[in-house]
């Protein structure tokens, strides 16, 4: 039997395809919750299994860990990809004292912080990580009524612990949301 190199491409390529379905299962879900409320469209996220041993490690080391989040407000649109109705950019990061074992916990949302906690408790980190409640994030006023819209979120986290990246997978999570405005 002889070998040649002239499989190999073929070879490759069937690794990697058959890699691709394990990198997407490993990624995480964003749960995600709108309200409308007066004029502002209200955005609740949560990454219920974002706060790994991976990120509990790089916290405990003192090293700052941050969650980006990339957030979209799209109108669908029929047999065409959904429009993009506006953006928002939320950043939550947490660094540990070691001196003092407290928690600092920052929110920005557009580039401006928000709230800035100091915790004692790793839990309340976890939650003021990984939890944004009733953002109001995007007006209304533009958004047409019986209209069908979503909200597409991507988490990327900084540090990446991991050693190795596809390069198409940048985000760490993902989630969506459909939602019919009702004024």
């Amino acid at each position: 039997m002889r070998h040649t190199l002239s499989n190999l491409p073929v070879l490759l390529v069937l690794v990697v395809l058959a890699a691709v379905p394990v990198a997407v299962l490993a990624q995480d879900e964003v749960e995600i919750t709108t309200l409308a409320r007066e004029d502002h469209l209200l955005v609740s996220l949560e990454l219920p299994g974002a706060y790994s041993d991976d990120v509990r490690e790089a916290v405990a080391s003192g090293l700052e860990t941050t969650f980006n989040f990339d957030v979209e407000l799209r109108r669908a649109v029929a047999y065409w990809p959904d429009e993009t109705v506006d953006r928002a950019s939320i950043a939550a990061s947490v660094s540990l004292d070691g001196l003092t074992g407290r928690y600092r916990v920052v929110r920005m949302v557009n580039g401006a912080v928000v709230d800035v906690r100091i915790v004692e408790e790793e839990g309340a980190a976890r939650e003021l990580l990984t939890t944004m409640e009733r953002l109001p994030l995007f007006s209304t006023r533009d958004l047409e009524t019986n209209g069908d819209y979503g909200v597409r979120v991507r988490m990327e986290r900084r540090p990446r612990t991991s050693w190795f990246r596809w390069p198409w997978d940048r985000a760490a999570a993902f989630g969506r949301a459909s939602f019919t405005f009702l004024p």
